[in-house]
């Protein structure tokens, strides 16, 4: 019985209100709801420059710890599908022991869908290869799953941009 009179209850408090407060009382709730994705976001932010942290420190392992078990990952400089860990830290062993390695953001776009996010955009890669800079632009789309251990990423596509002449 209790189930049913609590509803009723609240429905008697907000027709009490005057129209102000119950526009106050909407807005709070709005505003409440508004803030969880935005939370979200600033949390695949913070995952995402982990990345772009981990691949700058010449560290295949750091990289690593950043993929779900079970990621996917097409690589920039690879033509294969790096699905295992094992084919994933063999990429990143080879990937993050280019002299002087560093990823720049040039644009990305966050997107949160409950327990899963899509961060899509572009960046640049530079390193030293015989003593000149080499700079790759690169297209990305990084797919996270929410875990109990932050934000995972199960899929990751990184491709060179194409030359447009």
């Amino acid at each position: 019985m209790t189930k049913y009179l609590r509803p009723l209850f609240l429905a008697i408090a907000l027709m009490a209100m005057t129209p102000q407060a119950y526009a106050k009382n909407v807005a709070a709730h709005h505003i409440g709801q508004a803030t969880a994705p935005h939370k979200a976001e600033q949390e695949v932010q913070k995952a995402f420059d982990a990345w772009i942290a981990a691949v700058s420190t010449g560290s295949s392992e750091a990289v690593m710890k950043l993929y779900a078990k079970d990621a996917v990952l097409l690589p920039t400089l690879s033509p294969r599908v790096d699905n295992t860990p094992e084919l994933r830290q063999e990429y990143f062993d080879a990937f993050t022991a280019k002299p002087d390695l560093k990823g720049t953001v040039n644009e990305e776009h966050i997107r949160v869908f409950g327990n899963t996010a899509i961060n899509s955009g572009l960046y640049t890669f530079s390193y030293t290869h015989e003593d000149e800079t080499v700079e790759v632009p690169a297209r990305f789309s990084f797919v996270y799953r929410k875990t109990p251990h932050g934000w995972m990423i199960v899929d990751h596509h990184s491709s060179k941009l194409p030359d447009v002449h």
